[in-house]
């Protein structure tokens, strides 16, 4: 089941945007300090990308910001990988409350985890608000 995140007035309107002009449906809308992001429902992915991701750069030039749009998925590992991509890795495994990203790479373990923990945090943050897991790297 999906839990829908309390939006505020601005990310309610980035939101309203974005299906305007996708007509895909957008579960949530965060910002980072230069990128917002959208999760649209499962096989939206398509109409939020629109032909050779049009509707991305329409969106980027009417935002002003760049655009990241992220496909949710009943189960947590797809949506992890969804969330990771694209970085490719060896397998995400659920082992009770807690998601294993497993890859033997340093250099993708590096960029999952990021400086200071950066990434691994931002991937935590965007899992948890609809997922009641932590996310590691093994």
């Amino acid at each position: 089941m999906v839990r829908l995140k309390k939006l505020d007035q601005e990310t309610l309107g980035l939101s309203s945007v974005m299906e305007r002009i996708t007509h895909a449906r957008v579960l949530d809308c965060f910002k980072d300090s230069d990128v917002i992001y959208f999760v649209v429902a499962a096989g939206e992915m398509g109409k939020a990308l629109g032909k050779g991701a049009m509707n991305v750069k329409i969106l980027e030039r009417e935002i002003g910001k760049r655009v990241r749009v992220i496909e949710h998925r009943e189960k947590v590992e797809d949506f992890v990988r969804n969330v990771i991509y694209p970085l490719k890795v060896e397998e995400v495994v659920l082992q009770g409350d807690v998601v294993e990203i497993r890859d033997n790479d340093k250099k993708t373990k590096g960029l999952l985890i990021g400086r200071d923990s950066k990434n691994l945090e931002f991937i935590n943050m965007v899992v948890k608000r609809f997922f009641s897991v932590d996310v590691k790297v093994i």
